[in-house]
């Protein structure tokens, strides 16, 4: 699953590349470049313009509505529609700043490139082999771990509840 956000998604794009989504995002993106990549590559538009999302699903296009500003009902809402796991897949992880696939890089080389209280309190790092930048779980870990967990809860309560009700969830599916 791909995804291109609109120029208001930032933060929504940088949570789906960390959760290892292909997802473009660019401040100065424009409506119609959304469009082009969409149909070109074969994406999943976000957005929270409705004029966007009608002009999408009139051309064929997958377009999801995004109409809160918390974090949790967002990657809710987009695992429901789509189907995607939201879950950190330490392999898959991408930059969240360029969306280039993480490479796992070993303490030892880690060690040049962080100050040494990081390098004396975490064991695993990854690379962006384009932009160069180091990650590793620091202290924000366990907020983001908080917000998967949150996630996925919704996502089974939701889909549980319409189960109940008769009602077919729309990313019941793998893609």
């Amino acid at each position: 699953m791909r995804f291109i956000a609109d120029s208001m998604l930032g933060d929504v794009a940088r949570w789906l590349r960390m959760l290892g989504y292909d997802t473009v995002y660019s401040k100065n993106i424009k409506d119609y470049e959304i469009l082009r990549i969409a149909e070109r590559d074969d994406r999943v538009i976000l957005t929270r313009d409705i004029s966007l999302v009608r002009r999408a699903r009139k051309r064929g296009l997958r377009a999801i509505l995004i109409d809160s500003t918390e974090i949790v009902d967002v990657l809710t809402k987009i695992s429901l529609k789509t189907g995607i796991e939201v879950k950190f897949k330490e392999k898959e992880t991408r930059c969240p700043y360029c969306n280039t696939l993480l490479i796992i890089i070993t303490k030892a080389e880690a060690l040049s490139f962080v100050p040494p209280s990081v390098g004396a309190k975490y064991d695993k790092f990854w690379k962006c082999p384009k932009c160069g930048k180091i990650y590793w779980q620091g202290n924000h870990w366990r907020t983001i771990s908080e917000i998967i967990e949150k996630v996925n809860k919704n996502v089974i309560n939701i889909r549980s509840a319409n189960l109940r009700r008769g009602v077919k969830s729309e990313g019941s599916h793998r893609p």
